[in-house]
């Protein structure tokens, strides 16, 4: 095993020694990447997590409460998501999406919300693709484009998948992630297209002008 591999098993080891809440508020934070507190506990308190759960992992040295939620090392979050199965991601994110006020911070409240679908969800995939508009609105186009992966991701009808995912590609271009684009363009080509699709892959993949 690779050493960051053995390192974050030893992580894995200690996590699963904490108390259930402990285990399950370090899962939580490790679901939201930025780190803020009050997030973090207002999603704790909808999954029934109290403030005292966070005691024995800070006492363990894995993690630290003060004006931002930060792991003793990186992989400490890793392990932490990682041991969570499926259902359980969902739920963290669930809480999250639900802590999250969508008049603050909409684009991460779409995110988190995205996560926790547990299949195809067209409402969500829209919140998905306002976010991807404010996004190129501020220049972010990596950002856009992981906003509009996700959104084809949760995309059913094949047409508005297609589309999001050519969308998802331009961008990736933009931001010289070529292979990634082209990536997503092949998905495209093996699903039905009409016309207009059809010429909207060969733009983006710079076979036609």
């Amino acid at each position: 095993m690779p050493l960051s591999g053995r390192i974050e098993e030893s992580f894995r080891r200690r996590l699963d020694a904490l108390p259930p809440d402990s285990r399950r508020l370090l899962q939580l934070a490790a679901a939201d990447p930025v780190g803020e507190p009050s997030l973090v506990w207002r999603a704790a308190r909808l999954l029934g997590v109290g403030t005292d759960a966070a005691t024995p992992a800070i006492e363990d040295g894995l993690i630290e409460f003060g004006t931002r939620v930060r792991f003793r090392h990186p992989l400490v979050r890793s392990a932490a998501y990682r041991s969570a199965a499926l259902p359980e991601r969902q739920a963290l994110h669930g809480a999250l999406a639900e802590a999250t006020d969508p008049a603050v911070d909409p684009d991460r409240r779409a995110w988190h919300r995205a996560h926790a679908a547990p299949g195809p969800d067209e409402d969500v995939a829209e919140e998905l693709e306002r976010s991807a508009d404010r996004a190129q609105g501020r220049g972010g186009l990596a950002a856009a484009a992981a906003f509009l992966e996700k959104a084809a991701t949760l995309t059913s009808e094949p047409v508005p998948r297609a589309r999001r995912l050519i969308a998802a590609a331009r961008a990736k271009r933009e931001v010289g992630a070529l292979d990634a684009a082209l990536g997503l363009l092949v998905a495209v080509e093996a699903g039905p297209l009409d016309t207009r699709l059809t010429a909207d892959v060969e733009r983006c993949a710079g076979r036609s002008p």
